[in-house]
């Protein structure tokens, strides 16, 4: 049911075919946008909404239609909006400006903006949501508004509720002449010729060259003017006369004497010429052209009170009332036929024509009936049938078959009946269906004995197996098409049967109706939608809704081989086709005079296209009657208007270029189409392009929502169209841009690359700082142990020697030399020890790690160096899963390991010492325990190495616990984070 893709081509065939769709439509033109006087408006739907629907109060004083097809409506409490969906009201609690929320008159004002009066002085102009209010310095009198009237050029004229008649020049309102002091116009009128009428107190006037003259003078106060397209001007009083404009003098009418002698309202004279008379607390009538008098049908009574009157551009008249609300008239193209003597919703189950052109019927009741006058008619009195009936169709030699419960067969002809002797032992059992074929040869179908054929002359014969039809069609030379609600689609030909069903392509499991066009194609109704079947082949129709989709309860071919199609919501008329396109199908339901939207899914026949071009329709409450050659003008185009947009519930502002802030998670599009009347009608797809690329179908919905959009602009595109409009749908557009956050803005990226190329500038230079100082040390401690080993150790080296000489020299010489003697072993001791010492310095200056080795294994070969040629025992151990630590880190353990290990041996006097090496999450920490002299840490005589140490410490930023005291020994625990980025 969507519009058809942009592109495609349709073939000179198939457009020679959409042509003939149109013409009707087409031709009618101008004036059929209106009320047909000859159609009695019984014959039109009506539709009401009051303050539960929508409307901010009962009370409508005043309507307006927009070129953008909006409808306004003018209450006690304020202004609405009305697109045939939805009511959006404007009063002073969401629109700034308003000073009274009484609207007492509109206009339409320029595009698509609308002139609004209140019962405060001055006027106001909304358009597209601004507010302009008009006053004093636009010259407006210092009193409200009465009367608004938009001519046919454009013009705008105002009536204040005393004061000179106004007149709008595009900046200022300009009052115009008039020989009155002081007017109290009621009511504003513009003829055929373009000329204004106005009447106030009992005068009639009339603007001529740019001055207000009084034309006539009533008997009593004027209440009301309209004016003809003949020329004719109609007044009407307090009094409830009604007066026509005749040589200069109001005469009375004498066709009002049958209207109630109440105050008149309003006038008003419609496209097609017919008067409309409202009066207080008497309703509304109308008087055509042809002087035919009627009263409006109104479901609110008769008493009501029209304040005003307005014809839209598609037809409909729309009345506001004192106390009734908002009421639409509108021509429909189906009435319901009442069943004569039976309650209001009585429904006709059957319907067909005879060869004279009776209709007749078999109503719920099972009574034969008659249709005539506009109205279903019983048989009175009931023929005898031999039981009750339960089947109709025509006869072709005449009359109507009449089939009944007991099985009985007659004919009724000319109001009489007779029965048909069934030979013995063929008389069926209840009857379901009847159907005489093109050789007219009777097909019987019962409810359990089969099907019967019955030839015209013949004996009966009985096809068992074929139970259940309930409709045929064909037959005759050709093959013999039955539905059944449970097996499919049968054809019988040459006395064979056989079933098509879901598995040779039907698309379901039964069939409820058919009909043969003529051109040989099978039109199948079934319960999943319609099918075409030809050449041996069913084929479906794409789409999800409509016909191609729903239970299809009934069908029939007009003059204009247009198909028609009854199904569970309204009835569709259907363009067949060409291909396997989508059906081209307008819906009718409710609104368009059906008595319900609901066909009868009852055997045929359910419905009937007689001769004439009437369709007759059974419903679930009523029969319904199309009238030959009903087409209605269509309604104007549709207008897509984008209504507003909101991100996180908050408005933003409307304009070509739709900017969402940052950060919005919820943004919304508000949009319509008005169609005052068949808004179900309308369907809407839209997409994001930039976003998204397919259409998302939503129906009648009128908003979109999306959900946390990424920054960037994109472009909102919605197409709507009615669904029984084909053709290129309407569309509209609007950019979108959703602002960037601070961080997804360019600049931002360019600032965090710029703070990105210091910081790595900065750290580059940072590490080439370190390697420059590690270098240094590095240098320096090299530089040291040079020294110590080129100068102490070998000055301790050479001392050595010098001794030990000595020592063998006077152990040759006389005397006693043992003093002596003991004297240079101790200066040799001290001289090996103080060797021993400057080469453990000169470790002590180089405490890396070997390479291939391990943190725990450069630990061991530190002690192993440190307390070689001691009696120390050393134990080392590990604990947790080992990680790198970096070069660094690694450097600064052993440091503080060679330190400890260094105390230990110069100033604890340990004989053991214990090293534990351990790794805790994204720390590591190293405790070291001997059972030396100890100290107290709190001393400040702690050594160079402690305060060495703690310096240390405290640069990475851990920790360390000693645990010393004299005599009982130290515990060490040092705790280091490790850091992320090794070093």
């Amino acid at each position: 049911m969507g519009p058809r893709t942009a592109g495609t081509r349709l073939s000179l065939r198939r457009a020679a075919r959409w042509l003939v769709w149109l013409l009707p439509w087409l031709w009618i033109g101008g004036a059929a946008l209106a009320l047909d006087p000859a159609r009695p408006l019984a014959t039109c739907a009506q539709r009401a909404w009051r303050s539960e629907d929508g409307l901010l109060q009962d009370t409508v004083e005043a309507l307006a239609e927009t070129e953008d097809g909006f409808l306004w409506i003018g209450t006690g409490a304020g202004l609405v909006r009305f697109d045939g969906a939805a009511f959006e009201p404007y009063s002073r609690l969401n629109v700034p400006g308003f000073s009274s929320n009484a609207v007492k008159c509109l206009a339409e004002g320029p595009g698509d903006a609308v002139w609004i009066g209140t019962s405060e002085p001055g006027l106001y102009l909304l358009d597209r949501g601004a507010l302009r209010a008009f006053g004093a310095a636009e010259g407006l009198p210092d009193r409200p508004i009465r009367r608004l009237l938009k001519d046919r050029a454009g013009t705008l004229w105002a009536a204040p509720t005393e004061g000179p008649l106004l007149r709008f020049d595009g900046t200022a309102f300009r009052p115009v002449p008039c020989d009155a002091a002081q007017l109290r116009i009621r009511a504003l009128a513009e003829d055929e010729t373009g000329a204004i009428w106005a009447v106030a107190g009992t005068g009639l006037w009339r603007l001529q060259q740019d001055r207000l003259l009084m034309a006539a003078v009533g008997s009593a106060e004027l209440t009301a003017v309209s004016a003809g397209g003949q020329g004719e001007v109609w007044a009407g009083t307090t009094s409830g006369g009604i007066f026509k404009l005749e040589a200069g003098r109001l005469e009375p009418v004498p066709w009002a004497r049958g209207l109630p002698s109440k105050a008149v309202s309003l006038l008003r004279v419609d496209r097609r010429g017919s008067l409309w008379v409202g009066f207080e607390q008497g309703g509304l009538f109308r008087r055509t052209v042809e002087g035919r008098l009627e009263a409006v049908p109104a479901a609110g009574g008769s008493r009501a009170t029209p304040l005003c009157l307005l014809e839209d551009r598609a037809g409909a008249l729309w009345t506001g009332s004192e106390t009734r609300g908002l009421s639409a008239l509108y021509p429909v193209p189906f009435h319901s036929l009442p069943v004569a003597g039976s309650e209001a919703e009585e429904t006709v189950l059957m319907v067909c024509q005879d060869v004279r052109g009776d209709v007749w019927g078999l109503t719920r009741d099972h009574a034969l009936a008659q249709i005539r006058g506009g109205r279903v008619e019983r048989l009175r009195p009931a023929p005898s049938l031999g039981g009750v009936p339960s089947a109709l169709w025509p006869r072709a030699a005449g009359g109507v078959w009449v089939g009944t419960s007991l099985g009985g067969l007659n004919i009724l002809e000319e109001g009489r009946t007779r029965p048909f002797h069934w030979p013995d032992g063929t008389q069926p059992d209840a009857i379901v269906a009847l159907y005489e074929d093109p050789n007219r040869v009777l097909w019987v179908a019962s409810a359990r004995q089969g099907l019967v054929r019955l030839p015209p002359d013949g004996s009966p014969v009985i096809h068992p197996a074929i139970q259940g039809v309930q409709a045929f069609a064909g037959g005759g030379p050709g093959p013999l098409f039955l539905a059944d609600p449970n097996r499919g689609l049968g054809i019988l030909e040459s006395g064979r049967t056989r079933w098509l069903g879901r598995a040779e392509g039907l698309g379901s499991s039964g069939v409820r109706c058919l009909h043969l066009d003529g051109d040989g194609t099978l039109w199948v109704g079934t319960a999943d939608g319609l099918r075409r079947y030809r050449n041996g082949a069913f084929q479906a129709f794409e789409g999800q809704g409509g016909p191609a989709a729903l239970p299809i309860h009934a069908l029939g071919e007009d003059a204009e081989h247009r198909l028609w199609a009854g199904t569970p919501r309204g009835v569709f008329r259907i363009l067949p086709p060409e291909g396997e396109g989508p059906l081209a199908a307008a819906l009718y339901d409710h609104h368009d005079g059906l008595p319900s939207r609901e066909a009868q899914p009852e055997p045929q026949p359910t419905s009937w296209i007689t001769r004439e071009g009437e369709l007759y329709l059974s419903t679930s409450r009523g029969l319904a009657r199309l009238a030959p050659k009903t087409d209605l003008s269509p309604e104007p185009a549709l207008r897509i208007q984008l209504l507003k947009a909101e991100g996180d519930d908050a408005l933003l502002p409307a304009g070509p270029l739709l900017r969402v802030p940052a950060g919005t998670h919820r943004f919304e599009l508000h949009y319509t189409a008005p169609s005052l009347l068949r808004a179900d009608k309308v369907r809407f797809r839209y997409r994001l392009e930039g976003w998204e690329r397919a259409w998302n179908e939503v129906g009648d919905r009128r908003f979109a929502t999306y959900s946390n959009l990424p920054a960037g602009s994109y472009r909102f595109v919605l197409q709507g169209w009615r669904g029984d409009e084909r053709g290129e749908p309407a569309e509209q557009s609007v950019d979108v841009v959703v602002l960037p956050l601070f961080y997804q803005r360019a600049a931002f990226w360019g600032l965090c690359a710029l703070l990105l190329a210091a910081f790595a500038a900065w750290l580059v230079r940072l590490r080439i700082q370190q390697a420059e100082a590690r270098t240094a040390v590095l240098a320096e401690r090299n530089r040291m142990a040079r020294e110590i080993h080129d100068h102490l150790a070998q000055g301790f080296t050479g001392v050595l020697l010098q001794l030990e000489a000595a020592e063998a020299k006077l152990g040759r010489l006389a005397g006693d030399p043992e003093p002596v003697l003991t004297r240079l072993d101790h200066a040799r001791q001290l001289a090996v020890a103080s060797l021993q010492e400057a080469r453990r310095s000169v470790m002590t200056l180089q405490p890396r790690r070997p390479e291939g080795m391990d943190l725990l294994g450069a630990l061991r070969s530190l002690s192993d160096r440190l307390l070689a040629g001691t009696e120390i025992q050393v134990e080392l151990a590990q604990t947790g899963e080992p990680r790198p630590l970096g070069p660094r880190l690694e450097e600064e353990l052993l440091r503080m390991a060679q330190e400890a290990l260094t105390n230990a041996l110069r100033h604890g006097h340990a004989r053991w010492v214990r090293v534990v090496l351990q790794y805790e999450g994204r720390q590591v920490r190293l405790h070291m325990e001997d059972d030396g002299q100890g100290f107290d840490p709190s001393a400040n005589a702690a050594g160079y190495g402690m305060r060495s140490i703690r310096e240390s410490v405290r640069q990475w930023r851990g920790r360390i616990d000693v645990d010393s005291g004299p005599g009982l020994g130290t515990r060490i625990t040092i705790t280091l984070p490790i850091p992320r980025w090794r070093s």
